[in-house]
């Protein structure tokens, strides 16, 4: 699904004006009604119900009015508050205006009676601001909405909750906070990335009759990943496949003190479904990882006098290299100078898929521009501090502006970007920007990274292209976090529950096996009787 800019959705709409003749006030009226529909669809009719429309004075203000005309209409008890002057209202937002004072429906201008007013409302109609804010919201307006908050009733924002930046989702200053908002044609960044998505509630798309075509050919490159899309990435199986036809993941990991993380990305890697995993790791501790795993291989690595991967090693892994499908490169590593100087090495010389996390990254931190002379495909994995340390930023700057941050990085580094979070961002060199809509807050806790490190490694290895393997691998991530949070809950949620669920994530993407019946015959009883079985095949 694709997800607009600000800029974009108006040029969506200038477009169905200019080359289909659809009038702006169509696409004002459209969208009103169809946010009634919304709005009666969730809290049933609105006949008798007291309805307050705040409105701005632009287009949003203009929608508000479209919105209290159509709730007057079908009985409701409306009342609008302006926060302008009326004589500052043009276009099509002022014939609207008209048209509500000629129907007799109460139209206040500033907000003298609106604190009244909302403690009695049944539903608050946010319509103060649109998609185009990019200043802070203050004075009347920051009033308004800071009393719409605090009026304890359901709020329905109008395309986007006020004050809420349509392609950063960061609060300009104080942000009206939703229930639910109806957004017009296509969804906005701003709906997806926090703290605009916890800002918008329930997100309801309304078709206001913009042309599918106009969309379909529009140069969006932003989307939302959706479990359809999954779908066509993840890797059918043969039913005489054998685990070479699955590839080969080596994970270059582990340091004293920290072989969890290499455990979990190995564990993660076969769970995803890749045939083979093997873990290069310091020499001593192989005895203790051999013991704790069964399914996974070790590649025991020359180590330094901190027990961290020497650069020594460097011929070895090389050597197994020449079998492996994907490598990943970080987990636990440690952030030894020696070790570092290693990572950066193999980023120069590996040519098959790389995946680089948590010390792979900080390895990297100062040298961004070897990643421009990286031979294999790299996709980097970083939380906002590491992706702050590569940028040489800060954590808070990143999460202002996580998706344009992630594109610029994949555009200039050659690179595909993971950038984790709540709306895990994806970005690709072309450009593109993928976001996330699965994972919870349980999530938040040492391994998971781990694990996604080992999960897109995985698919790749099984021969996904490395942008579809860092979309499926980050989906189903999240949705096994899900599907876990739903056994455990999310407190005490750990990386191990979300290795568990990876199997039941896969299955939820695909149909049920079909069945067919079969009889077949057993003659087991005393003197010859055949009894008839009937039993279940399923078909692969």
């Amino acid at each position: 699904m694709k997800i607009a800019t600000s800029e974009e959705m108006q040029r969506l709409d200038k477009d169905a004006q200019t080359r289909y003749g659809i009038s702006s006030l169509i696409l004002m009226e459209n969208a009103g009604m169809q946010t009634v529909r919304h709005i009666e669809e969730k809290y049933g009719g609105l006949k008798k119900k007291s309805v307050v429309v705040v409105s701005g004075k632009g287009n949003n203000g203009g929608d508000g009015f479209v919105i209290a005309r159509h709730a007057a209409n079908r009985g409701a008890d409306v009342s609008v508050f302006l926060l302008s002057d009326a004589k500052g209202i043009s276009g099509d937002a002022r014939t609207n205006l008209v048209i509500l004072k000629k129907m007799k429906v109460p139209v206040h201008t500033g907000i003298s009676n609106l604190k009244g007013s909302l403690s009695k409302a049944d539903l608050i109609v946010d319509a103060i601001f649109g998609t185009g804010l990019k200043t802070d919201v203050k004075g009347i307006h920051a009033k308004t909405i800071n009393l719409i908050n605090n009026a304890g009733r359901p709020i329905i924002a109008v395309d986007i909750p006020s004050g809420i930046d349509a392609d950063t989702g960061q609060i300009k200053g104080t942000a009206v906070k939703a229930d639910t908002t109806v957004t017009f044609g296509l969804p906005k960044i701003g709906h997806f990335i926090y703290p605009g998505a916890a800002y918008s509630g329930s997100l309801k798309i309304a078709d206001i009759s913009i042309p599918k075509t106009l969309i379909e050919k529009s140069l969006i490159k932003t989307r939302l990943i959706t479990k359809d899309h999954v779908k066509k990435i993840l890797p059918a199986r043969r039913p005489d496949a054998h685990k070479g036809d699955f590839g080969h993941v080596f994970i270059i990991a582990g340091s004293p003190g920290l072989t969890g993380a290499a455990i979990m990305a190995g564990l993660s890697a076969l769970r995803i479904g890749a045939g083979l995993v093997t873990l290069g790791i310091p020499e001593g501790l192989n005895n203790i990882l051999e013991t704790r795993l069964t399914e996974i291989m070790t590649l025991p690595l020359p180590q330094t006098e901190e027990g961290t991967i020497a650069v020594s090693a460097r011929t070895k892994i090389f050597n197994f290299l020449k079998k492996a499908d994907a490598v990943a490169i970080g987990p636990g590593l440690s952030q030894n100078r020696e070790t570092a100087q290693l990572v950066r090495e193999l980023m120069r010389e590996v040519k098959i898929p790389i995946v680089i996390d948590a010390d792979g990254i900080n390895a990297l931190a100062g040298h961004a521009d070897i990643l421009k002379k990286a031979r294999g495909q790299v996709i980097i994995t970083p939380h906002p501090g590491e992706m702050a340390r590569m940028v040489n930023s800060s954590a808070a700057e990143i999460n202002r502006d996580r998706a344009a941050i992630a594109r610029r990085f994949s555009e200039q580094y050659n690179v595909i970007t993971v950038l984790k979070g709540a709306g895990t961002i994806i970005a690709e060199p072309s450009g593109d920007i993928y976001i996330n809509s699965t994972g919870n807050p349980g999530m938040a806790s040492g391994g998971t990274g781990d694990v996604l490190t080992g999960m897109i490694a995985g698919l790749i290895a099984q021969r996904c292209p490395s942008p579809d393997a860092a979309i499926a691998g980050v989906f189903l991530h999240g949705l096994a976090g899900d599907l876990a949070a739903k056994d455990r809950g999310e407190a005490g949620l750990i990386a191990g529950d979300v290795i568990e669920k990876i199997p039941e994530a896969i299955k939820s993407m695909k149909p049920p096996l079909p069945t067919v019946e079969r009889e077949s015959y057993l003659s087991p009883l005393p003197h010859g009787e055949r009894v008839r079985v009937r039993g279940i095949r399923r078909l692969t």
